[in-house]
């Protein structure tokens, strides 16, 4: 924990306008010419969270996903790979990572991904940042069935270059993976509940309109334990699409009841944020490893969406002074809040540090190295 939130501490904030300079308030969310002041009442606040995520289903549940790998001599003469799997692709990405595992442990570059059917065992849902976990491990093991049988069929350990020599006859193998066990809360609330942990940091820097309520974010900074980043790109979207939800979260989604009905029941209705409501959201990963899962890899969708809005509420209580305590925070709620809100200590500058690092395709996956065609996901 410590390490995220230091690693996020160190993200450079965005540029602060020179002393004297009015923060342009056309640029805030909703605003036009005629209906906007001189933008006096525009505060800028900063405010930091930190938080944690189960990963996979805990407290006793024996949670399980299944896959069959067949490997086999195609049409060219070349080895391929066929998975089948029934992890559900939501866009996070799961389809990419199980190729890459299949690449990285046959050694081949073929590698099909069938749609699921019922021929194969459930993966469970995609939830609980579970199925690189999860289905991953039952790739991976599949995997290592067929590499082991096809090292006895030839009776050496073969290289990738002369897969396709032994096989005349495809190689097909089925597998379960099962994460540790866990058990149940006992009577004292006390247990060994969880399989896994990721740890999250983000910092929130915002501007506020006391005269409109309005609320731009200006810049999100992210740490996050990953494990270890199979896929980086994937990853960085991962996280970048939590914080999203993390935003619609502080500022945005609410259902709204009344009279025992609910009167945002559609998309026109019931908002959520867009690109032009992100801010740029720069990332840290901190790497290492967890052990017993495939390549050391954590889920990393939810824990951003956990830590966006009490870092983004952090900002606007910072800039206004105002204890809020409920999220999303509306308009309403910042209304009438310009002028002086108490001394409050100035951030210090960020220390100098190295920008973002560039983003690799792939990365420690030998055979993975390589763009999956048809195949976009978030990590």
């Amino acid at each position: 924990m410590r390490e995220v939130i230091e690693r996020c501490a160190a993200i450079p904030f965005p540029p602060v306008e020179p002393e004297g300079a009015r923060r342009d308030p056309l640029t805030l969310p909703g605003s036009v010419a005629g209906n906007v002041g001189r933008g006096e009442a525009i505060l800028r606040g900063t405010g930091f969270a930190v938080g944690f995520k189960n990963i996979a289903y805990s407290e006793g549940f024996d949670d399980s996903a299944e896959a069959r790998v067949t490997l086999s001599r195609g049409p060219d003469g070349l080895p391929v790979a066929e998975v089948h799997c029934a992890a559900a692709e939501v866009g996070q990405g799961v389809h990419t990572i199980l190729a890459q595992i299949a690449r990285e442990e046959l050694g081949v570059e073929n590698v099909i991904l069938h749609p699921s059917d019922t021929s194969v065992g459930s993966a469970g849902s995609s939830s609980a940042s579970r199925q690189t976990m999860m289905s991953g491990g039952a790739v991976q093991l599949a995997c290592q069935a067929v590499r082991e049988e096809l090292n006895q069929r030839a009776g050496h350990t073969v290289q990738a270059a002369d897969l396709a020599a032994y096989l005349d006859a495809p190689i097909t193998a089925t597998r379960a993976h099962h994460h540790r066990p866990t058990e149940p809360l006992d009577g004292s609330g006390q247990g060994d509940v969880h399989v896994s942990f990721a740890f999250a940091a983000e910092r929130a820097v915002v501007d506020v309109d006391t005269d409109l309520g309005l609320v731009r974010v200006v810049q999100i900074a992210a740490a996050q334990d990953v494990g270890r980043a199979i896929n980086p790109q994937n990853v960085y979207g991962q996280i970048e699409g939590g914080t999203a939800q993390g935003l619609g979260l502080a500022l945005m989604e609410e259902i709204q009841i009344e009279d025992g009905q609910v009167k945002n029941a559609s998309f026109t209705d019931y908002l959520i944020p867009t690109i032009l409501d992100m801010p740029p959201v720069v990332s840290e990963l901190i790497e290492e490893p967890e052990p017993g899962v495939p390549f050391g890899a954590k889920g990393v969708g939810e824990p951003s969406t956990i830590v966006a809005p009490a870092a983004i509420a952090a900002a606007l209580r910072d800039a206004t002074g105002k204890g809020l305590n409920r999220i999303p925070v509306k308009p309403d709620d910042l209304v009438g809040l310009n002028g002086p809100v108490g001394a409050r200590q100035p951030w210090p500058a960020s220390p100098e540090v190295p920008g973002p690092k560039p983003i690799p395709e792939y990365v420690g996956l030998g055979a993975g190295q390589q763009e999956l065609g048809g195949e976009g996901g978030k990590g």
